[in-house]
């Protein structure tokens, strides 16, 4: 789809969800279990038509923040596990194909070579990354499963906590709401820049030990 097209369609589907946030707050509180809910937030995370983070802010201003965030971090830890699992068994070729449109996981993949559990926690924090293509490339790479498990559950949290929190007290506490968000971007601008330093620096090192290679291939002939 069009990135124009779903940009429109975000900016539709934000629209009538404030227009109806009433209604929809009052049918999920009348039909909305927790095991109800927690298989919506999968299907959502799995199938994004609506962004995530309106999902996690708009169960924050039904439910409050922990129930928020615990339904919303379920949810995308069973689809991300899914995800996983399918492209690790089955479709590993499609998942290759599918990496080679984001130039932005070079880097990525240089960091995950040397530290999987926290390039994949990482990955989970910054937003710039996809978070689709980090399931598809763990499993690609073949990470094991619990190290990817558990550094995908830490690295959503601060994210789904930000937002579950802004959906439900941001309007009634906007000093903490700001204080919150200004922490969150804070530890998000220290992970980018270790982010970028740790990606320079492996592809300083294959530089160098290309550069290293060629030079003894060429003493030996």
């Amino acid at each position: 789809m069009n990135k124009w097209m779903l940009a429109a369609l975000y900016a539709v589907v934000l629209m009538i969800t404030y227009i109806y946030r009433n209604p929809i707050v009052d049918y999920m509180h009348q039909h909305g279990s927790f095991p109800v809910l927690v298989g919506l937030a999968t299907l959502i995370a799995l199938f994004p038509i609506i962004p995530y983070k309106l999902v996690i802010a708009a169960l924050g201003y039904s439910f409050g923040t922990v129930w928020a965030a615990g339904i919303s971090w379920l949810g995308t830890m069973i689809a991300a596990t899914i995800i996983y699992a399918l492209v690790r068994t089955v479709f590993r070729k499609q998942g290759q194909q599918y990496l080679g449109r984001f130039k932005s996981l070079q880097s990525f993949t240089s960091w995950v070579e040397s530290r999987p559990f926290v390039s994949v926690a990482a990955g989970r924090f910054i937003p710039f990354i996809p978070q689709m293509a980090v399931n598809v490339f763990a499993g690609v790479a073949s990470i094991p499963f619990w190290t990817y498990t558990a550094a995908s559950g830490i690295g959503k949290l601060p994210g789904i906590f930000l937002y579950a929190f802004l959906g439900g007290q941001g309007g009634r506490h906007p000093i903490v709401s700001i204080l919150v968000a200004a922490g969150y971007i804070l530890l998000l601008g220290l992970m980018f820049i270790l982010y970028r330093k740790k990606g320079r620096s492996h592809s300083h090192a294959r530089v160098l030990g290309s550069t290293m290679q060629i030079d003894y291939n060429e003493e030996e002939k």
